[in-house]
């Protein structure tokens, strides 16, 4: 039987180059906004959404920082066309493009609205674009995240073990979210400072773990976060291990994530660990029940 158009039409023969040029097309090369002349008719689109948000709305854009146009944003973010190929495509320049990409569609969802010399051509293409890169950003592992206050788009890795905790521990949401950004992959300051907030949360949960089958990985866990020179970042840090702090960037990194992984790890165990008696309970019960 010959497969549906459905099941064919989310990367058959996935190509992320093409992937990505798709998204480009949308954002700089499609003109998708038109303009008015000065009797208010419609004059046809030959605004590219990068040209739109450059021409109108880019010196008051709060994510601009110092960059005096959208050629100049796109170089500093190490991200302009010519980086672009099949050669050295790789999916962290795609992932920072995506959100560069993101933050421009929703500048121009925010404003074009409220425009009154431009108007949308296809009130579509915003979602086509939105469509397009959630699609890409699933096949790449990872998730769009929203800072409302800023109204600022984030791409951050995506980890369920992560999502599960947040859920239950809502007050450390931030920093998990924080940690998994894309933008911090590298940077050992920034993830130093957010593992140390959460190594304040596990403190809270550490007396939990004493005497239980999970004492261990407790111990490990602080252990890691006191010897891998975390804590370095934020204060003076009489205890880290030498071999920790004389390893290369890269390899420390690693570690830094290990020691999130454990975190995550001893957050769901202290989960059980707050429900183990009523478990224990409920099973005393039933042997009672059934040997009655």
């Amino acid at each position: 039987m010959r497969a549906k158009i459905s099941e064919k039409n989310i990367f058959p023969d996935f190509d992320l180059f093409e992937e990505y040029q798709k998204i480009e097309y949308l954002l700089s090369e499609a003109n998708a906004i038109g303009t008015y002349n000065q009797f208010g008719k419609r004059i046809n689109p030959r605004f590219t959404m990068e040209q739109y948000i450059n021409d109108l709305y880019f010196t008051n854009w709060n994510l601009r920082g110092t960059f005096i146009s959208i050629e100049e944003m796109r170089m500093g973010l190490g991200i302009e066309k010519k980086r672009f190929s099949k050669e050295n495509i790789s999916t962290d320049l795609v992932l920072d493009f995506i959100q560069y990409a993101a933050n421009c569609n929703l500048r121009v969802a925010e404003t074009i609205e409220y425009c009154s010399t431009a108007y949308l051509a296809d009130k579509n293409h915003i979602n086509v674009l939105i469509d397009n890169m959630k699609a890409l950003l699933n096949h790449l592992g990872a998730y769009f995240s929203l800072d409302k206050e800023t109204s600022e788009v984030f791409v951050v890795y995506d980890d369920d073990l992560s999502i599960i905790v947040a859920d239950e521990h809502p007050e450390i949401e931030i920093s998990l979210v924080e940690y998994k950004k894309i933008d911090n992959h590298g940077d050992l300051k920034r993830k130093g400072e957010v593992l140390c907030t959460l190594y304040k949360r596990l403190e809270a949960d550490e007396k939990k773990f004493k005497g239980t089958t999970y004492e261990k990985l407790c111990s490990d866990t602080t252990f890691l976060f006191n010897k891998t020179g975390i804590r370095h970042w934020v204060e003076k840090d009489k205890i880290a291990s030498k071999t920790f702090l004389e390893m290369q960037p890269e390899e420390l990194e690693l570690w830094y994530d290990r020691t999130y992984t454990m975190f995550l790890s001893c957050m769901i165990i202290s989960q059980y660990l707050d429900i183990k008696k009523e478990i224990d309970g409920i099973k005393a019960v039933l042997v009672s029940e059934k040997n009655s």
